[in-house]
């Protein structure tokens, strides 16, 4: 009876006094068994990769559970069955998170939902083009940088996605709002626009200072004023714009209608404090030369007083001519020191 209890918990007996823990599967499922009262009490870092099978969701709850001293979690996971299932990363002492899910299909992950209640979290990672559900209780108070990198602006684009999913990016950036550096892709920023409408709450950022937005091909600038305008410490800014070959690409297919003339800038009524007091450094890669464009540095530049250098670059393929560098440098400025730098 002994010999078959050891020979079930072996790999657990092998692990128990760990402090770094790599698991992974060629197979579909880890073959690795784990106690009702099993405990890991050295663990720290733990680097998962993974297929999202059921036996292996009720193996991670289990593992999560057993890890009273977790710090450092990397979890790479491949989401191969499309089934309900809810994973809790209930570990106070956790402070770094990185959460990568691969699909092979987008309806693969987006029944899957991931519940944290990381209070001590100082990095939290999340990559993901399937619009998982993702509930971030006990706000990190000490959270240094955020990345969310959930959904693909092509799913949004192409209506594979509702409101009510895209949301659901909504309720994962509000669960970082105490983040100091914040990175969102095009994915992200495609879903947040698509869900947020005028008058609708959107969330203040206390902290925070570095800003990595990606302008998605649709939608635009529509998020950009309300980051200006709820992020009164905001010092450096990063705005990347989605390429126009693939905008022009998805109209020529009908894919979608065209976007409106302003692509979704419109200013900001009062001038938001950050721009007044503390923002230092701009930086706006892979402009189309197109006249709303021109609007939004223009706004930029005439309204941030203190700046201190501004970088722009503009697409090396793009088609559109109706604004250049000329017309850029002859814009107001409202800081005489600033240094402008552009390029092609």
């Amino acid at each position: 009876m002994y010999r078959k209890y050891s020979q079930r918990y072996k790999d657990y007996f092998r692990y128990q006094l760990r402090k770094t823990l790599h698991l992974g599967t060629r197979n579909d499922f880890i073959r690795f068994h784990i106690p009702s009262y099993g405990r890991f009490p050295n663990l720290k870092v733990l680097n998962l990769k993974l297929h999202l099978t059921l036996p292996n969701c009720v193996f991670l709850n289990r593992l999560f559970r057993s890890c009273p001293l977790l710090e450092d979690l990397y979890m790479d996971s491949t989401c191969v069955d499309n089934f309900d299932q809810t994973f809790r990363f209930c570990i106070p002492t956790l402070r770094l998170l990185q959460l990568k899910l691969n699909a092979d299909e987008f309806h693969s992950c987006r029944h899957k939902e991931f519940i944290f209640n990381t209070p001590n979290l100082v990095s939290l990672s999340i990559t993901g083009p399937s619009l998982s559900c993702f509930r971030i209780h006990d706000i990190p108070s000490n959270l240094i940088q955020a990345n969310l990198s959930i959904g693909k602006s092509s799913y949004v684009h192409d209506f594979q996605v509702s409101k009510d999913e895209a949301s659901r990016v909504m309720e994962a950036l509000k669960g970082v709002r105490n983040a100091v550096d914040l990175t969102l892709p095009f994915g992200t920023t495609s879903a947040l626009s698509y869900c947020f409408d005028d008058g609708d709450d959107f969330p203040t950022f206390p902290y925070l200072r570095d800003l990595q937005l990606g302008i998605d091909y649709y939608f635009g600038w529509k998020l950009l004023p309300y980051f200006l305008e709820n992020s009164p410490l905001l010092r450096w800014i990063s705005l990347n714009r989605e390429s126009e070959s693939k905008y022009t690409t998805a109209m020529a297919e009908g894919k979608h209608k065209e976007a409106d003339d302003t692509y979704g800038w419109k200013p900001p009524k009062q001038v938001p404090e950050c721009l007044m007091d503390k923002l230092k450094e701009i930086e706006v890669r892979n402009l189309w030369r197109r006249k709303a464009e021109g609007e939004v540095v223009k706004y930029l530049l005439e309204n941030g007083k203190t700046l201190a250098k501004m970088k722009i670059s503009f697409e090396e393929d793009g088609i559109s001519d109706e604004i250049d560098e000329d017309t850029i440098e002859n814009f107001p400025r409202a800081s005489e020191s600033m240094i402008l730098k552009i390029s092609d």
